[in-house]
């Protein structure tokens, strides 16, 4: 599902993928009057989210109202966020455009988009000048065509990419699916999703995996030598990790329910993810060793979806997005995972989501309907980590 065929894109007309992750419901509409939003759309503030009951318990949240006004929420946003930016447009032939993460030298962008006139995802590069401004006319498509795809990543030493596609079995049927109860956004599983890795342009594609069943939602170790991914490959999705050349597969979780959107920690330790243990469409936070032992759940079973974290580069804190103020306006927030502490990020009215944070902390990266079309596209800004993360 952070990482999910279908995710968000189709949420708010968007395009996401699973951070590549489940994006939760097409449930997004045009902004309202603010007199006019239910009362869990909005929260004034974030100390008024989080509930720590126990050391050692989950920490959980309610959504309240929010008075931030809409005049009023650049300012809220530039305490950690400066110099925002989009970096995708229509313009470049794109219909919209989600999921995007950063090269090892942060001076290129892989990501998903729908080409203009198709109902597929593929995969772009886009490069970036020194300053994070996007180089137009170099966006690529370095997906071989036919099929779906989503959750790109770069190899840590930049030689190459790994993402997920079913162009070689475009119509293989798959029983797992996603759709949060209430909401009318259905998120597919293709049967035929493996794992690809390819040149950095797109050359030589090649198959990581072969299983029969949704391979997708992968990323590399520090070290470049391993893959995390989710798989269903043994009935519902569940985590694994094997070599970056495809051998090795071991599973790492095994519980009913989704566990996806995996990525290592900066030291290549720990994984984090989001499950639907409560298998009950809200998706929540959860940590564990590489290994598959000591696994934690970071927020708490309730009606708030928690989804698609990217860990800061200390290994301390991760960002992630949330429906804290309603399944109409996700929003990116920040999680101390030793703490509890959290903070809000974004406060655009429509979706924020799919946050990640350059291997240097400078800078954000997220998916966002806040642009003069409000389709979802990519957005970069200078980050400023806030004390305590």
């Amino acid at each position: 599902m952070h990482r999910l065929l279908r995710t968000f894109m189709v949420t708010f007309g968007i395009l996401s993928g699973a951070a590549c992750g489940p994006a939760a419901s097409s449930d997004v509409k045009s902004p309202v009057a603010e007199s006019s939003m239910p009362t869990d759309i909005r929260q004034s503030t974030p100390q008024a989210m989080g509930i720590a009951e126990a050391p050692g318990v989950p920490l959980g949240f309610e959504i309240v109202r929010d008075t931030t006004s809409n005049a009023e929420w650049p300012a809220e946003e530039a305490g950690l966020l400066t110099n925002v930016r989009q970096l995708t447009t229509p313009a470049m032939g794109i219909t919209a455009a989600g999921e995007a993460y950063f090269s090892p030298d942060n001076r290129r962008i892989i990501f998903q988009a729908y080409p203009t006139g198709q109902t597929e995802y593929q995969m772009f590069t886009l490069e970036l000048t020194p300053e994070g401004y996007p180089r137009t006319s170099t966006i690529k498509q370095v997906s071989p065509g036919g099929g779906a795809c989503t959750c790109g990543f770069f190899k840590p030493d930049g030689s190459g990419i790994i993402f997920a596609s079913s162009y070689l079995n475009p119509d293989m049927p798959n029983p797992n699916f996603y759709q949060r109860e209430g909401g009318s956004y259905t998120w597919d599983m293709p049967g035929g999703m493996d794992i690809l890795a390819a040149g950095v342009d797109g050359s030589e594609p090649r198959r990581l995996t072969t299983e029969h069943g949704y391979d997708a939602e992968c990323g590399y170790d520090p070290a470049g030598e391993r893959i995390v991914f989710s798989s269903d490959r043994d009935g519902d999705p569940d985590l694994y990790v094997m070599r970056a050349d495809g051998s090795g597969v071991r599973q790492i979780t095994d519980n009913a329910g989704y566990d996806g959107g995996p990525f290592f920690s900066p030291d290549g330790k720990r994984v984090i993810f989001r499950a639907d243990r409560n298998l009950d469409s809200h998706l929540q936070l959860f940590v564990i060793n590489a290994d598959g032992t000591g696994e934690r759940q970071l927020t708490r079973h309730g009606p708030v979806v928690n989804w698609a974290p990217y860990w800061l580069p200390a290994g301390r804190s991760v960002v992630y997005t949330t429906s804290i103020h309603g399944h109409y306006n996700y929003e990116v927030y920040l999680l101390n995972i030793e703490t509890g502490g959290h903070r809000r990020v974004t406060h655009a009215p429509r979706f924020d989501g799919l946050p990640v944070v350059s291997n240097d902390g400078k800078w954000m990266m997220w998916t966002s309907q806040r642009g003069p079309t409000q389709t979802s596209q990519i957005f970069l800004a200078e980050f400023r980590a806030p004390s305590g993360f």
